[in-house]
């Protein structure tokens, strides 16, 4: 070969099988690529165009014909999992509420969405991040609303696709699974009175997000077939490719990786590394409902490496039985786990909820080398282990049903 690497047979067979002799990789194809309104007008990456047409959905006087339909169960959703201290009024006073004098923004002083009511008189600026951005103008935000609208009740809102947070915020955070829920079930309310062409723009928008920023359980089940029956080829091509992943990424799934008797390595992708103590894992209950992950995955250690900074969080994921999920959580958030973390004051949503977060680094540039960041993560995870040792012995305490 020209630059003198060589290929076993079983290296070359397993590329070959993998291109030839995969059906399932042609569904994925098919399913991933099928057309889609917003695909062929770019709107899938693009926050102006996701903010123009949600913006047009809760605008009550917009061509969509629906009136406040959208705009009442968005807010709704979004105040019910909001901290009290942090909503300008409560869901139940949006839900009979008449909302007179709606007024949506575009781009009002920057802001992506800016919604204005008169009666009941509120607030609420949208921020929408679907990619990175090194410029965070929040605290700007925040003051050009406040100068504006001296003494209204006010909201701020971080619109992601995952549902991150900022630390030490003001700003709710509120994920496109967020919204995609939202938009389901109003579709199934209320499609034998929202009009055609509406409902087809509807579709079209619901399965964008179900596709691009949502877990699919057939394109799950899809991805785990083809890695079953693949795996060598898959293995190999992210080996020589390294698959988009940052080499401070790579770094810190060596270093949780390398010491199976500490850690138990749980998953992956270009953004994060989901991971847990082994002490933790050992009690944690297999009560999660994702097919691709492991039962035991619904809580886990996060590292995080995304927008000019690597944080730590605690994540507690989809299950089963919601019922037992929040005992659990509220059990290992007492005062008898040593649970010392900064915790999110949201209520749990039905997806994934943050527990507590911590910063390890934040950066201008690129991302610094591995070596800098890497024993900055070791300390923080030893720290993290002492605060949290607890929380063991109380998952031990457990009952399934």
């Amino acid at each position: 070969m020209s630059n003198g690497e060589t290929h076993t047979p079983t290296d070359l067979q397993a590329l070959e099988h993998f291109v030839v002799e995969n059906d399932e990789l042609l569904e994925l194809e098919e399913r991933i690529g099928r057309f889609n309104i917003f695909d062929a007008l770019r709107i899938v990456d693009a926050e102006i165009r996701h903010s123009n047409f949600l913006a047009w959905l809760l605008d009550p006087n917009e061509s969509h014909g629906q009136g406040p339909l959208f705009l009442k169960a968005i807010l709704m959703d979004l105040l019910r999992q909001s901290p009290p201290d942090l909503r300008p009024l409560s869901p139940v006073q949006i839900d009979g509420a008449e909302l007179r004098g709606v007024d949506i923004r575009r781009e009002w002083r920057n802001i992506d969405i800016l919604i204005t009511c008169k009666d009941p008189a509120f607030v609420i600026a949208i921020e929408n991040k679907i990619k990175a951005g090194k410029y965070n103008p929040f605290k700007e935000y925040e003051k050009r609303i406040q100068a504006e609208f001296r003494g209204q009740p006010t909201m701020f809102v971080l619109l992601t696709t995952d549902g991150s947070e900022l630390e030490d915020s003001q700003w709710v955070p509120y994920s496109y699974e967020d919204i995609h829920s939202v938009l389901t079930r109003v579709r199934k309310t209320h499609a034998t009175s929202i009009g055609d062409d509406v409902l087809a723009f509807l579709d079209h928008y619901i399965r964008l997000i179900g596709s691009r920023f949502m877990d699919d359980p057939k394109i799950d089940e899809l991805c785990q077939t083809i890695y079953k029956n693949h795996r060598r080829a898959i293995e190999m091509i992210v080996e020589r490719t390294k698959a988009g992943r940052s080499e401070l990424l790579s770094a810190i799934e060596d270093l949780i990786r390398s010491d199976e008797q500490r850690w138990v390595f749980l998953n992956s992708t270009t953004r994060n590394i989901a991971f847990l103590p082994k002490r933790w894992y050992e009690c944690v209950p297999p009560i999660g409902d994702n097919p691709r992950k492991d039962p035991r995955s619904w809580l886990y250690w996060d590292l995080w490496c995304y927008n000019g900074s690597c944080r730590w969080r605690l994540v507690c994921n989809k299950v089963n039985d919601e019922s037992l999920r929040k005992n659990i959580v509220s059990a290992i958030s007492g005062s008898q786990a040593g649970f010392g973390l900064k915790a999110r004051k949201r209520d749990l949503s039905r997806g994934w909820n943050s527990l507590g977060l911590r910063l390890i680094e934040k950066w201008a540039d690129d991302d610094p080398e591995p070596q800098v960041i890497i024993p900055k993560i070791e300390k923080l995870m030893a720290k993290l282990e002492q605060e949290l040792a607890g929380i063991p012995d109380v998952l031990k305490k457990i009952k399934l049903a």
